[in-house]
């Protein structure tokens, strides 16, 4: 199909001559009014889709002649409102003297728009670059819609994000983890790389959720403190047992703000840390042993095991070292069931998200604004969060046991 570049203009062109003309005639004064008249850009991106569908379906452009066609436009249907999730638009569908055309992105009747925004945010929220959706909907539309009005489509839940991070949390967690990861982000002057934290925490009937994501430099007890206080101020009442990576200055503002919260160190991250100084040609076998440790049906079962490893290894002082030092961590692990310790003795279910979230946060560079990170890791958890939709393994055995445990403390916040 022949298009005439040069009489047809982009939807960005289009957008900014008119901006020009708002502002001539004294319309746009201020940041605010430009910003109110970019939010109608939907409107004129979702009538450049429906007469681009239309040119697919006649096989010519607009700026062709009709002549020898076999069919040809037939002007617009009556203007109809259409409702989106970010506000009402007017459009009109455009007709062919056949009948035939049949729009895919509003079809005929349709008056409620469910999808298209919805597709720019979901593959945005996967990891997919700007660039990667907009070659996505040109091979899907046949239509060029540039990364700032795929950008501009997705910046409209920033108020759905904020709803999110300040909603009001359940009173009771049974687990929780908290881990971090970091990404870059543009300052007044340089560049800065921030830790993103997460927490995830399951409730009183086994459901995990993601209670929230803090920002800060760095690791301190300052900004636990406040993180902890936010989980209390949206509701949280009470957490059982709590599994983190030994962070700076949070158990000290844990245990303020929960003083019954029982604190774990994830073994995953010490066992990460003992590879560290394994050498390479033995440390699966080194990492081997220090599993049969932490798996062991009892503490006195775990001294045994320790005492072979040492004997297995006593070449490796500092391998030896460490896992001394580690065995302070799993004394509180011996003293529960096998279910609730393997449930606790790993943080690899906020692992597993902060994956997720990195593959977002991958490859982009600095973002803009610490704003721009909640934006594109709520999109991603919301995404994730579609799939937590059952009780976490052996959910039915962990109750009882909490229930015996834990008695009137837990039992009191469960639905039943």
């Amino acid at each position: 199909m022949k298009k005439d570049n040069k009489k047809e203009k982009s939807i960005n062109e289009l957008i900014i001559d008119e901006a020009v003309k708002e502002f001539k005639n004294g319309n746009i004064k201020n940041s605010l009014d430009v910003e109110n008249f970019i939010d109608g850009l939907l409107q004129p991106l979702m009538q450049k889709l429906l007469d681009t569908e239309l040119e697919n379906h006649l096989e010519y452009s607009k700026y062709e002649h009709a002549k020898d066609k076999d069919n040809y436009r037939n002007g617009y249907c009556k203007r109809k409102i259409v409702e989106t999730k970010y506000g009402s638009i007017n459009l009109q569908t455009p007709r062919d003297r056949n009948g035939t055309f049949n729009p895919v992105i509003i079809e005929k009747g349709q008056t409620k728009l469910t999808g298209f925004e919805d597709k720019c945010i979901s593959l945005y929220a996967k990891g997919m670059s700007l660039r990667d959706i907009e070659k996505i909907l040109k091979d899907l539309y046949g239509v060029n819609i540039g990364k700032d009005e795929i950008m501009r489509l997705i910046s409209a839940v920033n108020e759905e994000t904020e709803k999110w991070r300040n909603r009001p949390l359940k009173p009771l967690y049974v687990f929780t983890y908290a881990d971090c990861l970091y990404v870059s982000i543009k300052g007044t002057i340089l560049t800065e790389k921030k830790a993103i934290y997460t927490i995830i925490g399951v409730d009183a009937n086994g459901y995990k959720d993601v209670l929230g994501l803090w920002i800060d430099t760095s690791e301190s007890a300052s900004f636990w403190t406040s993180v902890f206080e936010d989980l209390k101020a949206r509701g949280v009442k009470d957490i059982l047992y709590m599994s983190s990576d030994g962070i700076a200055g949070f158990k000290g503002s844990l245990e303020t703000a929960f003083p019954k919260t029982q604190g774990q160190r994830c073994v995953v991250h010490l066992t990460r840390n003992l590879y560290k100084l394994c050498p390479r040609k033995i440390a699966n076998k080194i990492i081997a042993g220090w599993k049969k440790i932490y798996t062991s049906s009892s503490y006195e079962t775990a001294e045994v095991e320790l005492e072979q490893f040492k004997k297995d290894f006593s070449e490796y002082k500092a391998v030896i070292k460490k896992v001394d030092e580690f065995m302070e961590y799993l004394v509180p692990l011996f003293e529960l069931p096998i279910e609730i310790r393997k449930a606790i003795y790993t943080s690899n279910a906020v692992e597993s998200v902060n994956s997720a979230l990195r593959k977002v946060t991958n490859g982009k560079g600095a973002f803009p604004s610490e704003e721009s990170v909640y934006k594109v890791l709520f999109l991603r958890i919301k995404d994730l969060k579609e799939k937590w939709n059952k009780p976490i393994n052996n959910w039915s055995t962990i109750q009882l046991q909490l229930i015996n445990i834990f008695g009137d403390r837990y039992t009191k916040y469960i639905d039943l």
